[in-house]
This record gives structure tokens, sequence and C-alpha cells, in this order.
């Protein structure tokens, strides 16, 4: 019997994130923001039946502004990709950061820059899925 559940739609992972966040933050929590979040953004099987994983990173920070203001909160995405096959010549790749954004901007237009990171991941773990020997690791 097969699964009929699908993986979650990352967007949606992303902007509820990034309203959890910004709730905790408006609570007064201030001084206990969370540094950041890892989601399982894509996995690929590849030809030695090892599995390339892509993961999006969400770095919450804090950044000072001026003695008269309060800081800001910001948001970074850093997508990246790690083959799990045992002796693989190839097995990482990151696409850098993207550009910093507040906290306070929309949080579909921030998941979207996330998107456009993971996507470029995503083309490059497909494409070594494909072409990759090393077999998967089984603890022997």
């Amino acid at each position: 019997m097969f699964s009929t559940s699908t993986a979650p739609d990352l967007a949606e992972t992303v902007t509820e994130a990034i309203r959890a966040h910004r709730d905790h933050v408006a609570a007064d929590n201030r001084r206990s923001y969370w540094p950041s979040i890892e989601e399982t953004a894509g996995r690929f099987s590849t030809i030695g039946e090892a599995v390339v994983e892509v993961e999006l990173r969400i770095r919450f920070g804090k950044r000072y502004v001026s003695y008269d203001k309060d800081d800001e909160y910001t948001i970074a995405f850093t997508a990246s990709a790690r083959c799990t096959g045992h002796g693989c010549t190839d097995p990482r790749h990151q696409q850098p950061a993207t550009d910093t954004f507040l906290l306070d901007d929309d949080a579909d237009k921030s998941a979207a820059a996330a998107l456009l990171s993971v996507a470029a991941v995503r083309k490059w773990a497909q494409t070594h899925a494909g072409t990759c020997r090393a077999l998967r690791y089984d603890g022997r």
C-alpha cells in the first residue's frame, strides 16, 4: 500500500516560520529569539541508492540601527544539498545566502526569495543524483 501523503509546501512552511517568529518577538520575547530553523526541501535517490538531501536554513538575527532607534530583526536564507553516498567525490553544494530581509517585511515575498535559492540547489541535487555512483552507507 502506498502512502497518499505529500511533502509539505515549502513556501507555506517558510511563511509560517516567519510569522511565528514575528509573533514570538512581538510577545516581548526579544531576548529569546530563535537563531535558525532547518527545513528539508527535497530528497533524491542516486543510482547507488544513496540519498541527496536538500535543506533550507532560515537564519533569524538582530542588527543594531542607532542609539535612538530599536534594533531591527532580520531573516536570511541559505540552501544546501548533501549526498550521503559512501565515498562520494562531490558530496556538498551550497548557494550563497540570500539578501537579508526584515522580519517585518511581507512574509510571502521573503519566502519567495528562499524558494529561488532552493530551486537552484534542487537542480544541482537532481543532476548529482542522476550521475552519482557512490553506494549508500549501510553501517558496515
